[in-house]
């Protein structure tokens, strides 16, 4: 298979070529600490409502990340072709 098709078919995935750094895991655990923490202070319709607003959260990264990779590749097709 050539590289677009390879790319197509998820055998190439550029995200998790990512290194991350020691800032990022700082964050990831300091978002995992207070995830804990107000999911076990929450009653059971506050932690429904909480929950929801962190699956939108997730969503929302997720869009943004694609985002970024599609301008992040229609930069690198501009570039090739000057």
């Amino acid at each position: 298979m050539n590289l677009l098709q390879e790319l197509w078919y998820g055998n190439i995935r550029p995200n998790e070529d990512k290194v991350i750094t020691d800032e990022e895991k700082r964050l990831i655990e300091l978002i995992a600490q207070h995830h804990e923490t107000l999911s076990s202070s929450r009653k059971n319709d506050e932690l429904v409502v909480f929950e929801k607003y962190v699956d939108c959260f997730t969503e929302y990264a997720s869009l943004i990340e694609a985002q970024a990779f599609e301008i992040g590749f229609k930069l690198a097709l501009k570039l090739m072709k000057e």
